[in-house]
């Protein structure tokens, strides 16, 4: 029996090469600075990329980049434009959600190309990604995307390559952080990743083994599309959430709704990216006394629901993040290690307990545009 997974029908953009040419477009707020531009340009250049800039990209309205008008006619004129092989966001910010009844959805579906951002591009990737049936891309925008190694590392194999991304990996550790290797009576153990932090890229709050396309992006825009005609799709699907800053309670609060709303009844697998400065008091606008941590959010959340949960991934507002594209086909597997004691990974559901397989099993992006069915 076919599942809706395997019949859907997903149209995959043309693989980004060198001598080609980009779009930069500003569909949300405008640049923190104008040599942000230059800047992002110069790498482009490097990677032996053109682009091409949004008429209406230096304009300021509020806190968005140009009218709701403005901001959708660049990203039309730029989507039409066939020399153009992708339309790159300049930044998130705010605004990306309001120009989406002003968008032709049938424009994407006929020309496909490469979009890839985070944050407020959430609302444009889910979107164009469910009612064009594009492959869009969670990843880094423009001015972002040389931030750390391992982020562009994965940013070129999302976009600049035929080939499945495979299982992903973590960005490295230092271990030399807290080792004098001039100090022989140092017994620091230098094997141990002393560049990490918390939460680990894989802390597991729930076991088990899931396969299904993936769909995503940050919690607050999320919400935001909640009750409209572009709400996410997590039937069936491996689903990925984080966001920046937000209180714990905060973030319970989207949690509950999309629990509420049947959300992950049929989801297949749930990653919790790194959700940096998510922390009690961590947004600095609030501390409620009671306010308990986003680990024990999740964990009553997710624990059982029967489908593998893990919290860390670096993804989205972190300057390590890997690049997911969403409605291509991945699995999510975690199980015990053999190696792990049952005692600490009951208590702790660090990884080093268990063994965790995030697995992206097709490429995002072909060497012709075309259309197919899994």
């Amino acid at each position: 029996m076919n599942t809706a997974n395997e019949l859907v029908k997903i149209q995959k953009p043309k693989v980004l090469k060198k001598g080609d040419t980009v779009g930069l477009i500003a569909p949300s707020s405008p640049q923190f600075e104008p040599g942000n531009l230059k800047f992002a340009t110069d790498w482009l250049t490097k990677m032996g990329l053109h682009f091409k800039l949004g008429a209406n990209s230096s304009k300021s309205y509020s806190s968005y980049a140009g009218s709701d008008s403005a901001r959708a006619e660049d990203f039309h004129t730029l989507w039409s434009d066939d020399s153009i092989t992708a339309v790159l966001p300049m930044r998130g910010g705010a605004g990306a959600t309001r120009i989406l009844p002003k968008l032709d959805f049938s424009l994407f579906e006929q020309k496909p190309k490469i979009l890839v951002g985070f944050s407020d591009i959430t609302a444009l990737l889910i979107a164009i990604n469910q009612k064009s049936n594009l492959v869009t891309f969670h990843g880094p925008t423009v001015g972002l995307m040389f931030e750390t190694a391992y982020t562009h590392s994965y940013y070129q194999k999302a976009i600049m390559g035929i080939s499945p991304i495979g299982l992903v990996g973590d960005p490295p550790a230092d271990p030399d952080d807290l080792t004098d290797p001039t100090d022989s009576n140092d017994s620091t153990d230098s094997t141990l990743p002393w560049g990490s932090s918390y939460p680990p890229t894989r802390m597991v709050i729930a076991e088990g083994k899931g396969r299904g396309r993936l769909t995503g992006g940050c919690l607050t825009l999320i919400r935001g599309l909640m009750g409209t005609p572009y709400e996410i799709d997590c039937d069936e699907r491996i689903v990925f959430l984080e966001d920046v800053d937000e209180e714990p309670h905060n973030i319970d609060r989207i949690l509950t709704q999309m629990v509420l709303a049947g959300k992950f009844d049929r989801a297949r697998g749930i990653i919790i990216g790194d959700c940096s400065g998510c922390k009690p008091g961590g947004s600095k606008r609030n501390v409620l006394p009671l306010n308990a941590s986003l680990e024990v959010m999740l964990r009553e959340h997710f624990s059982n629901l029967g489908i593998p949960v893990i919290y860390g991934l670096k993804l989205g507002h972190t300057p390590d993040k890997v690049t997911l594209p969403l409605g291509i086909m991945a699995s999510l597997e975690v199980t015990r290690s053999s190696t792990g004691s049952s005692s600490s990974s009951s208590s702790t559901g660090y990884s080093d307990s268990f063994s965790v397989k995030f697995n992206i099993e097709e490429a995002a992006c072909v060497d012709k545009t075309q259309s197919f069915k899994k």
